[in-house]
């Protein structure tokens, strides 16, 4: 399944920052249960997580993640890798500018481009 961060409830500055920088999310938490015949209910039986909460993040309906949840999740399913359950990945175009953005990067302090978002990014909030 994936996710659609346009549809979450937030504010107008992370939305827009959102929008610089398109991106897929990738929900794979229905899959595995299809893969270990498991049922949503199981997994609730197992976290104690609401059945409504399990159903709305394996759809992609929850507009963010509650970390309890999800580290709940992993432990009940023996997962130690998040990248198991979801996946972020930006358009090529994103990862090879922010690549040769990085390739000079010394490690102090922001970047030019990270300094001209963060202008952008204040003036609006």
């Amino acid at each position: 399944m994936d996710f659609n961060l346009q549809q979450a409830r937030t504010t107008e500055t992370i939305m827009n920052v959102l929008q610089k920088y398109p991106h897929k999310i990738e929900i794979k938490l229905d899959s595995i249960l299809i893969d270990r015949n498991m049922t949503q209910f199981q997994l609730h039986k197992l976290t104690g997580i609401r059945m409504a909460t399990i159903s709305e993040f394996i759809n992609g309906k929850k507009g963010s993640v509650n970390f309890v949840h999800l580290v709940t999740i992993m432990a009940a399913l023996r997962i130690t890798d998040i990248s198991e359950i979801i996946s972020v990945k930006f358009d090529k175009e994103v990862e090879e500018a922010w690549k040769e953005e990085m390739s000079n990067y010394e490690g102090r302090g922001l970047t030019a481009k990270q300094q001209e978002l963060e202008e952008e990014v204040v003036k609006t909030m």
